[in-house]
């Protein structure tokens, strides 16, 4: 009888639970037969950081790498975790509506304006996304049957174009094993303080269909993660849907590897995820007591989120003596549609006060789709000991964004009417859309497209004296067109325009590898990301043939919107070392790093009428270092971790408009991050009886953010003093399992402290008085069970 007191488990959880361990159990168990003794994990990653495949140690790259078997020992889940673990990596999930929404970026190298600032890849096929509308954010991948991922710190505008500025973030899927029956399996149950029960369930099988000719390999996912906050009706505290903030996934991945010939080899795949958020991860601050484990919302109706994706692709891969063509063809489909609550913000916008009366309720109905297809082909050169590396190839990409979104609100018309005593077409000058909606966004269509050629050469002027040096040339062409209604919007807006540029990005880097264990490089790189344009804004906004007083853009000396906007680019500095030291017993991978950021691409808001435009403004300066280490203590324990320290702030005053009262960003402004990311980490291992066991802590220590950012300047626009800077984060995650052959299984617990940190403080307008937060999950105790075959 499994004992489940402690975990606040229901009898019917007890038993899925045992469900879920009895079938993982059981893959292993079918092939008792056949067991074979496990290969002890190797202290060297291989990574293709380089687009060739090189051993982590040995790359002249700040790269944090984690292997299959690494992210299964450190509990990792999402890629909220995978940036938990990274130093200079800051994920947020900062969208207070939408449930879902994340941002990513690399050594302070972040804006939500625009193009994106990090790229995000699934194997060889890049997946973020433009900001177009106002619900589109990047999807990221689940974290199960991965051989790897990786993190690329710095621009990697050379070998991974557009959209790596400040980063690239690489999901890397196992390949079919043409040789052996390979089997992985991971079931899990654990239950969170005052909330719901989380559950998984995954398997992957690698088949040789035909020995050394076909192999293929299958996977399955699904996971639930239970909620934790409740959604009631804030007047009364009647509980309208219990721990509403649930999460469903769900995986699935099929590959075939055919070995044409002996130097041929063809892979299609594809990978298929669907996620639903019931929703938002956001509760009332006024509604709850976070210390008491007491979270709330108030909004009138669920704000849930379905994001659909599938991506089949073919990688082609052909040996031609010295030289290598790898050729990548893919096609990125993605759906993604959701409902958020806007009830609070169309009541505090109109009426000056958020909490809407009984009964009304303003659904956004927003849809996003993506249809990217991509082509790379490469040849490279084929043999790791000559004197002379080298990669070259060709880059096309047709990535086009689709967005729609549809206010509903039929009761603001009488209410606005009662409140300010005007009726509402007077006001605004017609009524809603068919009766409904205040404002459509019939649809926006955006379209990127680039045509790149890049190449990279490495030659060792000694055996260990290495130059390298790279550059890609790309063209990239930009449109779009929007049609938008509604009485906020003034007369229909139908607009379109573009913009075309060729963005040039070098890359310099020396190295000296002294010996077998000791690595020291420096490197300058270039990234960019592309510029865009800037769809027309509504006509109360105050577009005229010349600035208007008392409007929006009047007030920023403005008659309308800059049509266009250019790219924004980067110049990264960065010196780093690898060592090895002790007989190998500890091993340490430091960098440190400086990058000028120029002409960014920033938000301007026009809070009065509330729309925005996209503008080059300013320049910032980020500076740091990261360390990572790893040392073998004594027999049996391994202490590890890393330190990361990011300083970024804008180096120059700029305004939204020549004639704003007041600044955008001020210079010496910081950018929102916690300056100093720490991860310590801690295990042990020895023998229980016949079988390996192990107990081990996770650290994760984020510091406060003490300087002045924009939002906490009054000499700037957007300042709210009311909202914080990133605030200190503590979270201890313990583990302990044991080895029974091919299985292990596991206890564990997260955010062992139940501390709740405010990751997030937020308003709907201004002068809103209701607010809301997000913080880390409670604590949760669970337990693992995973197979390797």
């Amino acid at each position: 009888m499994l004992y489940t007191s402690n975990l606040n488990v229901s009898p019917r959880q007890a038993r899925l639970l045992a469900v879920l361990l009895a079938s993982t159990a059981s893959c292993s168990l079918s092939e008792v037969g056949f067991a074979q003794e496990a290969e002890p994990l190797s202290d060297e990653i291989v990574v293709t950081a380089t687009r060739q495949s090189e051993t982590i140690s040995k790359v002249a790259l700040s790269v944090a790498a984690y292997s299959q078997e690494k992210l299964d020992q450190q509990g990792v889940r999402q890629v909220d975790d995978v940036a938990r673990l990274t130093p200079g990596v800051t994920f947020s999930r900062g969208d207070q509506r939408n449930a879902g929404a994340a941002n990513i970026s690399i050594r302070g190298i972040s804006s939500t304006a625009g193009s994106a600032t990090t790229g995000i890849y699934i194997d060889e096929t890049p997946i973020q996304i433009r900001s177009v509308g106002f619900s589109a954010y990047t999807p990221f991948p689940a974290v199960f049957d991965l051989q790897r991922v990786e993190i690329l710190r710095g621009p990697q505008g050379t070998l991974f174009g557009a959209g790596s500025e400040g980063g690239t973030v690489r999901f890397i899927t196992p390949t079919a094993d043409f040789d052996e029956l390979k089997v992985y399996s991971r079931s899990e149950l654990a239950a969170t303080k005052s909330g719901d029960t989380s559950f998984e369930a995954g398997a992957a099988v690698s088949v040789p269909l035909v020995k050394d000719k076909l192999a293929a390999r299958l996977s399955g996912y699904y996971r639930r993660d239970g909620g934790y906050i409740d959604r009631v009706d804030y007047r009364t505290g009647v509980v309208a849907d219990k721990n509403s903030n649930w999460q469903d996934t769900k995986v699935a991945s099929a590959a075939l590897a055919w070995k044409a010939s002996d130097s041929l080899t063809i892979t299609p795949s594809v990978y298929f995820q669907e996620t639903w958020n019931n929703d938002a991860g956001t509760y009332w601050e006024v509604l709850s007591d976070a210390k008491k484990g007491r979270f709330n919302n108030g909004n009138a109706v669920a704000n849930w989120n379905r994001d659909r994706f599938v991506l089949p692709a073919l990688k082609i891969e052909a040996e031609f003596g010295d030289v290598s063509l790898v050729s990548n063809t893919s096609y990125f489909h993605r759906n993604q549609k959701a409902q958020n609550d806007y009830t609070v913000f169309e009541s505090a916008l109109w009426t000056r006060n958020a909490f809407f009366p009984a009964g009304m309720f303003a659904p956004a109905f927003q849809f996003n789709k993506q249809s990217n297809f991509t082509q790379e082909i490469r040849l490279q050169s084929n043999y790791s000991d000559s004197p002379l590396r080298w990669v070259i190839g060709g880059f096309y990409a047709n990535n086009r964004q689709t967005a729609q979104q549809f206010v509903q609100d039929t009761f603001l018309p009488d209410l606005f009417e009662a409140v300010n005593r005007v009726p509402f077409v007077v006001a605004f000058g017609r009524g809603l859309v068919d009766g409904k909606y205040t404002f459509v966004l019939d649809k926006a269509v955006s379209t990127d497209e680039q045509l790149a050629g890049f190449g990279q050469v490495d030659y060792n002027l000694t055996e260990q004296l290495k130059l390298t040096a790279g550059v890609r040339v790309a063209y990239t062409k930009f449109d779009t067109n929007a049609q938008f209604s509604g009485p906020v919007v003034g007369p229909d807006v139908n607009d379109s325009g573009g913009q075309s540029e060729t963005p040039v990005t070098p890359k310099f880097g020396i190295s000296w590898q002294a010996d077998d264990d000791n690595l020291l490089y420096a490197s300058a790189s270039k990234g960019f990301r592309i510029g865009g344009y800037n769809p027309a804004i509504g006509l109360p906004c105050g577009v005229s043939s010349a600035p208007v007083p008392g409007t929006a853009l009047g007030a920023l000396g403005l008659s309308d919107r800059p049509q266009q906007f250019g790219s924004d680019s980067v110049w990264s500095y960065e010196v780093g070392s690898k060592n090895k030291l002790f007989g190998r017993a500890l091993t340490i991978e430091s960098s440190a790093f400086l990058i000028d950021w120029s002409n960014i691409q920033q938000q301007v808001n026009l809070n009065a009428c509330e729309f925005n435009f996209t503008q080059n403004l300013g320049k910032a300066r980020s500076k740091g270092f990261d360390v990572q280490f790893q040392l073998k203590a004594a027999k049996g324990l391994t202490l590890g971790g890393s330190i990361g320290y990011t300083n970024a702030e804008f180096t120059q005053t700029v305004k939204g408009g020549p004639n704003a009262a007041r600044n955008l960003v001020t210079e010496g402004d910081d950018i929102p991050l916690n300056p100093w990311q720490i991860v310590l980490n801690a295990q042990y291992d020895f023998a229980v009886g016949e079988n390996d066991a192990y107990v081990r802590a996770d650290l994760q220590h984020l510091s406060r953010q003490r300087a002045v950012t924009p939002g906490l300047n009054p000499a700037n626009g957007v300042a709210d003093l009311t909202i914080p800077a990133p605030v200190e984060v503590n979270n201890l995650n313990l583990r302990a399992g044991v080895r029974f052959n091919l299985v292990e299984l596991a206890v564990f617990a997260n955010n062992v402290t139940n501390e709740t940190p405010l990751l997030l403080r937020q308003r709907d307008v201004g002068f809103s008085t209701l607010y809301r937060n997000a913080t880390l999950r409670p604590r949760t105790i669970g337990l693992t069970a995973t197979v390797r075959y």
